[in-house]
């Protein structure tokens, strides 16, 4: 009996540790980057990021663009499916991420810059046609 106690008191202590530990951390995570949050725009095409910070630390999306069938809406990118960022290797401070598409290849880079958001969306179709455009967010309040 007294051993089942000290296994129910330590699993619980471990628990508990366990437990503060990764609050811990995913507030530490969170204060390393700027980018977690909802951010919209007035552009269709990219109407609404939703980012934020895994328990592991890592930055994750979820793009959205206005719906087709209703422009009051958004509907997300890739069936709803998050998307990990990654740092670039090229511009400073900033987070890219990529979509496969069946007839392209999309590559979103996110940085900060005054208050805002600045996503740059690079297309490049399997015909050959490429596009390039660039969208300001903001971010939208809790």
């Amino acid at each position: 009996m007294l051993s089942l106690l000290i296994t129910a008191a330590l699993t619980l202590a471990l628990s508990v540790t366990f437990t503060l530990t990764t609050a811990n951390k995913a507030a530490a995570c969170l204060n390393t980057s700027n980018l977690p949050g909802t951010w919209s725009s007035n552009d269709a095409r990219l109407r609404l990021l939703k980012v934020w910070v895994s328990d592991s630390c890592g930055l994750y999306l979820k793009a959205y663009s206005t719906c087709k069938h209703d422009t009051t809406k958004a509907c997300a990118w890739d069936q709803g499916r998050s998307k990990e960022l990654s740092p670039s290797k090229y511009v400073k401070g900033a987070q890219y991420t990529k979509y496969e598409w069946n007839n392209a290849r999309e590559q979103l880079l996110l940085s900060r810059s005054y208050g805002h958001l600045t996503v740059r969306d690079h297309i490049a179709w399997k015909n050959g046609k490429v596009d390039d455009f660039t969208v300001q967010m903001s971010k939208k309040s809790p």
